[in-house]
């Protein structure tokens, strides 16, 4: 364990509720000669991304009670737990090739915007852990350190290429144009999404359903506003957790489905208002940005890598979220040969299914 490593997983460890705004505030500098207006997009984004972080851990522990139920009522024994960051922490704390990792993704996204082999400029410096990652499990695995740098520079060259390819569908969909997400752990979902929707268009009736968040919202009508939303499906897993023993203590797990009711609403309420706050600084700090480029450097169309948490606090993404993570701790239970408790890597499922909205 060196030192290099010692401040590097400090570094990745302050997050990047933190390192984000940082970036974008010393970015801000350059690219505006309005340092009050700098400062005031980094402390929106800043605002917004520590509100969103903290009620998306709300967001998170909220589906415990009913994970804990559907674990206790399998008869499967799980083997493994699932200890999220902890794992990877320990993995790239010993690795000897971090510092030579994160000198090379830089290199090479610079050589890559050169030549013209990508788009995207990739200012999320927090997100190169999985880099290290990757390079540190290859290391442990072949003891040969250039082996672990070159796969770890493939896999941030392919991140590279995918967050260009899907650039494109987070600026249409979630209207932030000149962005992209060079997140190798999510935007490598994003082609497998992508073929899912072309199995589903070429099934008979299937390929007929447009079903869009937007749409159903239109139907729904009342039904479909985030507290009226949040609270039925909050009431509704508040039930299914206290089923067991319902009718033993009717009132008092009535009263704690009211309550689960509540807190879902109040999440679904903040949420989106959080994901507001946090555009309006991130907005004009990527205009400035590109602004800047295109006027010293070059005129190229380039985007700006940033997070997925920018996108994960959409209403479309938390309400699929609210079902798809007790359905995936059900699905462990029923799944063969499964070992895995899933538990702290539960927290990034809405950032997963930014692609699948």
């Amino acid at each position: 364990m060196t030192v290099t490593n010692l401040i590097i997983i400090k570094i990745i460890e302050i997050g990047p509720v933190i390192i984000i705004p940082s970036i974008l505030f010393l970015v801000g500098f350059i690219t505006t000669r309005k340092p009050l207006k700098n400062l005031k997009n980094s402390a929106f984004i800043f605002a917004g991304m520590l509100g969103f972080a903290i009620l998306l851990t709300l967001f998170i522990n909220f589906f415990k009670p009913i994970i804990d139920t559907i674990i206790l009522n399998s008869p499967k024994k799980f083997e493994i737990i699932d200890i999220g960051w902890a794992a990877s922490k320990e993995i790239i704390l010993n690795s000897p090739i971090t510092l030579q990792i994160i000198i090379g993704v830089f290199s090479l996204n610079i050589v890559m915007l050169l030549l013209r082999f990508t788009r995207t400029i990739n200012i999320d410096i927090w997100n190169y852990w999985i880099f290290l990652l990757v390079g540190s499990i290859i290391f442990t695995i072949t003891e040969i350190k250039w082996v672990g740098v070159l796969i770890a520079l493939i896999v941030a060259a392919i991140t590279l290429v995918l967050a260009d390819i899907y650039a494109p569908f987070i600026g249409n969909y979630f209207a932030v144009m000149g962005v992209s997400n060079p997140q190798t752990q999510v935007v490598t979902w994003a082609p497998v999404s992508q073929l899912v929707n072309f199995i589903f268009n070429k099934i008979p009736g299937l390929k007929k359903a447009h079903i869009f968040y937007e749409e159903i919202q239109y139907k729904l009508g009342f039904f479909s506003e985030p507290m009226v939303m949040g609270f039925i499906l909050g009431f509704v897993i508040g039930i299914i957790t206290k089923y067991r023993n319902f009718q033993l203590n009717v009132w008092p797990n009535i009263l704690y489905a009211l309550l689960s009711g509540f807190k879902l609403a109040i999440i679904m309420i903040l949420m989106p208002r959080l994901v507001t706050i946090l555009l309006k600084g991130l907005h004009p700090a990527i205009n400035d940005i590109r602004e800047f480029i295109n006027r010293k450097i070059t005129k190229r169309v380039l985007y700006v890598g940033i997070d997925s948490i920018f996108f994960a606090g959409m209403p479309s993404v938390i309400g699929l979220s609210i079902i798809i993570i007790p359905l995936t701790a059900y699905i462990a239970t029923i799944l063969p040969g499964n070992k895995i408790l899933p538990s702290a890597d539960l927290i990034i499922i809405p950032f997963l299914l930014i692609w699948a909205v």
